[in-house]
């Protein structure tokens, strides 16, 4: 199966999953604690979900790594990173994903294939005390269109999403290599090293500044 069939295929079982909340049957109104729901079902149900695709159910995995969920098909590792998006537009969401570097060992490294799946979700009824599920997307990562992908200066670099999936569901190249999208990302890293490198000069010089007029004034260079 190729990474738009097994997309395809844990999203019309994680659909299958949750259709209750269609209607807004979620006794949880906070997003955070709605996200957390969604996490847990999606852990009591997987080894069965598996099954029904016939792949390998791996273990859940700890904390720190970049996917939720993962299973085995032919020797390939599938990671899904579950995403829930308030699609309340006074809420914020920081498209937040992982470290640049723990994307580019599983993907490079381990060939693993890393899968978004995303629920949308919105406050139900003033009245009623729940969410409603609006959409569920799955892609993988590497797929999706040039302008989603972001990187921010946290460690060695933190990946972010500019858009939603559901935003750019027309747009995804469900065709591309990973060759190629290491082109396109690998571009983007080294535009970003280069941007914190040169602000990290400006702000050594500032701090030498700093120190030379003896503590008299301090600012970083904006």
């Amino acid at each position: 199966m190729n990474c738009r069939h097994i997309s395809a295929k844990i999203q019309a079982q994680i659909e299958a999953l949750f259709s209750d909340l269609e209607s807004g049957i979620s006794a949880r109104e906070d997003s955070r604690a709605f996200g957390a729901m969604i996490e847990q079902r999606i852990s009591s149900h997987w080894e069965d979900l598996c099954t029904k695709l016939a792949v390998e159910p791996l273990p859940i995995p700890g904390r720190r790594t970049i996917f939720d969920f993962a299973c085995k098909v032919g020797g390939t590792i599938y990671g899904f990173d579950v995403k829930t998006k308030d699609l309340d537009k006074t809420r914020y969401a920081d498209g937040g994903v992982c470290a640049v570097g723990n994307l580019l060992k599983f993907l490079a490294n381990d060939k693993g294939v890393f899968i978004i799946v995303e629920f949308g979700h919105t406050l139900a009824a003033p009245d009623i005390k729940g969410r409603d599920l609006e959409y569920i997307r799955a892609c993988p990562f590497h797929c999706l269109p040039e302008n989603t992908y972001r990187i921010e200066n946290l460690g060695t670099g933190q990946v972010r999403m500019n858009y939603s999936v559901n935003q750019l569901w027309e747009e995804i190249d469900w065709d591309r290599s990973y060759h190629r999208f290491f082109d396109i990302f690998t571009e983007l890293a080294i535009k970003h090293y280069e941007r914190v490198g040169r602000d990290a000069k400006k702000r050594m010089q500032g701090m030498m500044d700093f120190r030379n007029c003896n503590y008299a004034r301090f600012s970083f260079p904006k």
